[in-house]
């Protein structure tokens, strides 16, 4: 028995290019969904190359997402800024933030300190806003993205805002950043999986959790940022890589249609009312 159970780990260690592909249930892992702003999209169109939403208008939430592993605590996005306390017009795109990571995670009974990694979906200002918060934790990002951060004018004109990391990235040894390449099984137990899914930025990413009882929770990123652009599998015009997002766009699905996975669209209001409002979470 033994020496089976020795086999079938080594064999699943070297499945799907993971550290560690199947999960352990002697951690306890839990996720909370965050308040991290609200952004109307008073001109639809920017979200697709191909003109589709041309006259109309869609409402949209930030999410952050608080992952409890163990002993550590991980914040997946920060964001938008607390510039945005008060609500910020921009042409047709009206954002606003009513409430702070911080004071959310002090309702938690947590501080800032309590944090020990900040992984980024990608460095979108709406993303990436509060990271700043958060100078002890260890931030996550894959390697393509930092690479941008380091391109001032072109980070801008896809709205990468390098500002907003500044308190991490502008240490020359990085040691307050952690770079990663491709999937990265981030405590390898196979519980916490970023996914590499390049084209809406050069190292964007999703997320995997696998739950106790809720079972496999698929976080999008910003694959498609609400169920039809998901349907009509949309690429937005700001987006680095048209063909790159379809390729993602493929090995996302892929992922979620797996049976009892729950796929959360991180700017879809309807989604993210499926999970539990604080103080509650998922586990």
């Amino acid at each position: 028995m033994k020496q089976a159970m020795a086999i079938f780990a080594l064999v699943a260690s070297l499945l799907g290019g993971w550290k560690g592909a199947y999960a352990s249930d002697d951690v306890d892992v839990r996720l909370y969904r965050l308040d991290c702003g609200t952004m109307h999209l008073g001109d639809l169109t920017l979200m697709s190359d191909s003109g589709a939403y041309k006259g109309r208008s869609y409402d949209i939430v930030v999410s952050c997402y608080l992952i409890k592993h163990g002993d550590d605590w991980l914040l997946w996005d920060t964001g938008l800024s607390k510039d945005f306390l008060g609500g910020v017009t921009s042409g047709s795109l009206k954002m606003e933030l009513t409430t702070t990571l911080v004071e959310q995670l002090e309702a938690l009974g947590l501080s800032p300190s309590d944090i020990d990694i900040v992984a980024l979906s990608h460095a979108h200002f709406d993303h990436a806003g509060q990271t700043g918060d958060f100078p002890e934790a260890t931030l996550v990002l894959q390697r393509s993205e930092y690479q941008v951060l380091l391109q001032e004018k072109v980070a801008k004109a896809h709205f990468i805002e390098p500002g907003l990391l500044q308190s991490h990235v502008s240490d020359p040894e990085l040691s307050k950043v952690k770079l990663v390449e491709g999937n990265h099984d981030l405590y390898g137990d196979g519980r916490v999986k970023m996914i590499a899914l390049p084209g809406h930025t050069p190292g964007h990413m999703a997320l995997e959790l696998t739950l106790r009882n809720a079972g496999t929770v698929l976080l999008s990123g910003d694959q498609w940022h609400f169920t039809e652009n998901r349907l009509r599998n949309q690429v937005p015009t700001f987006n680095f890589s048209h063909d790159q997002t379809l390729e993602s766009s493929e090995k996302l699905e892929q992922l979620a249609s797996r049976k009892g996975v729950t796929f959360i669209i991180q700017h879809e209001p309807a989604d993210n009312a499926r999970l539990p409002a604080l103080p509650g979470y998922l586990d």
